[in-house]
């Protein structure tokens, strides 16, 4: 007759890794979309579960199986889930803010579609800024940053000992006011050449009044957003891997 032991140590540090992976990975921007079907997020997570176990068991303390002690747990996993995720989710949604400006100056409000990662709805330069930002991301190795980050913090964090200090508050904040400067940092240019545009075509219309600027305006704007907007991606390549640098190095301070 087969017989199954169990050993619930072992099974219980098996717990704490596969909670805080799926806890940050379920709520990082590229995971949480609902086009990535929720089976493959169990897949990965699972298959991450096991391959780090035996690795990196002997340093992690079994999770507690009491209601209290597991709640408390679960709590500070969450909120260092919500910080690790949150951090990321700041500098793409800055390439996609970026991206907003720039076509709404450029007569894109009326043409949106909807964002894969939040569902909400946004014009379609928001979202291909956004993917931008993913592809700059992937091509620094950040997803390579983000799992060796993960891995360490189980050393340098254990299970349910995450905590708030003011000083992580304060870089917190630091990088939240990184999504505003960022955005604007981006779209300045295209922004600016927009604005004179914008001003050349009301000069033209009070002096040319018997031409209907309505009509005319929305293929020159968005021809001349599409051109400066192509002219300046090198530049969008340059601030992206500067700012995923910054955020590469939060990562770091905030898994120490």
């Amino acid at each position: 007759m087969l017989s199954i032991d169990i050993n619930i140590t072992e099974l219980a540090i098996l717990l704490s890794i596969l909670l805080r992976l799926s806890i940050i990975l379920f709520m990082l921007p590229i995971f949480s979309s609902a086009g990535v079907p929720a089976t493959l997020k169990v897949l990965i997570v699972t298959s991450f579960s096991v391959m780090l176990f035996p690795v990196i068991r002997q340093n992690i303390q079994p999770i507690p199986l009491e209601f209290a002690s597991l709640a408390l747990v679960v709590i500070g996993e969450l909120i260092y889930g919500i910080l690790f995720s949150l951090s990321m989710l700041l500098i793409l949604s800055a390439f996609e803010l970026a991206g907003d400006l720039i076509g709404f100056q450029m007569g894109f409000g009326f043409a949106q579609t909807a964002d894969p990662l939040t569902g909400a709805r946004f014009n379609v330069l928001s979202v291909w800024t956004q993917l931008l930002a993913t592809m700059i991301f992937l091509s620094v190795n950040g997803h390579h940053v983000v799992l060796k980050v993960l891995v360490e913090s189980f050393t340098t964090i254990p299970i349910g000992s995450f905590a708030l200090d003011s000083g992580l508050f304060a870089k917190m904040l630091l990088l939240s006011g990184m999504l505003f400067i960022l955005a604007i940092k981006l779209a300045a240019p295209v922004l600016a050449v927009l604005i004179l545009t914008h001003v050349g075509l009301g000069l033209m219309s009070k002096f040319a009044p018997q031409i209907n600027i309505h009509a005319t305006s929305f293929p020159i704007t968005i021809t001349i957003g599409i051109i400066f907007f192509g002219l300046t991606l090198s530049l969008w390549g340059e601030i992206g891997v500067e700012s995923f640098d910054r955020l590469f190095h939060f990562l770091h301070n905030l898994s120490q």
